[in-house]
């Protein structure tokens, strides 16, 4: 795997949790307006992140410390 690929995977996982995180914050006056479209696109962007959580597992082990750096910069 090249570092470009590796790093296009721990890009992909930080914008996607970020989304998650997004999507969580919207206020129930928005979700209450249109709840369908709500669970539709919260559930794409669930997707998303599982599909980008699968690929950061299978980073091999030399770009596995910069997806924990990644991760921990969003989580601080």
């Amino acid at each position: 795997m090249s570092e470009k690929m590796a790093q296009q995977i721990i890009d992909n996982y930080v914008a996607t949790t970020l989304a998650l995180r997004a999507s969580s914050e919207t206020p129930a006056a928005v979700v209450d307006q249109n709840l369908d479209m709500y669970r539709s696109e919260r559930l794409d962007i669930f997707i998303r992140w599982e599909n980008a959580k699968f690929s950061l597992q299978e980073l091999p082990l030399e770009y596995k410390l910069k997806a924990i750096q990644a991760i921990d910069a969003i989580t601080a």
